[in-house]
């Protein structure tokens, strides 16, 4: 019988999903023997939610404070003063997804640990993920050629993937990130919807697969 799967839905521009990192990897770290484990890009911000990050500044600089009190994680100040304190930053999903399937077509193993290397680069180094370039420095450590990365950022076919990805998000009806879902067999259960400290995400994982 195959591995139950734990899929990571996540968006690289939700800040909740920064303050989860430390708690998926965790998971994967410790439970990867016994689960495989995918991450889906949810796209937050497509369509009409992209738009400059000026837009939502109030909710953004409040909703910081809480995310660092509940999760133990810092924004950084080069995130602050690159890209909230400007104004103008495109808060668009759709590049950083199109990077995570672009890396899955490249390195198939390490996408956990990838999703939190594109949080660590917006929300701690304020790098901007719409920039092609930015993504080489990311993928090195990865062992994947940063030229090779970069030319194939936008091609039509991971463009669409990603596209695909969203739609597939949205039809299972995940609108709240980060979410956890366990496959097993053929049920899914829905473990996690928002944040969750780690041991609480492990009981309900234990609860509803008795795996752990």
């Amino acid at each position: 019988m195959a591995q139950p799967r734990i899929i990571y839905v996540y968006d690289a521009l939700c800040g909740w999903c920064y303050g989860f990192s430390p708690v998926i990897r965790r998971l994967h770290d410790t439970y990867n023997h016994q689960f495989t484990f995918d991450v889906m890009s949810g796209g937050m911000m497509t369509g009409p939610r992209s738009q400059p990050i000026s837009e939502s500044m109030g909710y953004i600089r409040s909703a910081l404070l809480i995310v660092e009190e509940a999760t133990g994680v810092q924004f950084g100040q080069a995130y602050v003063e690159n890209i909230l304190d400007p104004g103008t930053y495109l808060s668009d999903s759709n590049k950083p997804g199109q990077a995570m399937t672009l890396f899955r077509v490249l390195q198939t193993s390490r996408d956990v640990e990838f999703a939190g290397t594109l949080q660590n680069a917006l929300y701690r180094d304020g790098i901007d993920l719409n920039v092609d370039a930015n993504y080489g420095p990311l993928v090195e450590a990865y062992d994947v050629d940063p030229d090779e990365f970069i030319a194939h950022l936008n091609d039509a076919a991971i463009i669409d993937q990603t596209k695909q990805e969203f739609a597939l998000v949205a039809k299972m009806g995940i609108n709240g990130f980060p979410s956890v879902i366990v496959e097993k067999g053929d049920e899914l259960f829905l473990v996690a919807r928002g944040y969750l400290p780690y041991d609480d995400l492990v009981a309900n994982i234990s609860r509803a697969t008795g795996v752990i």
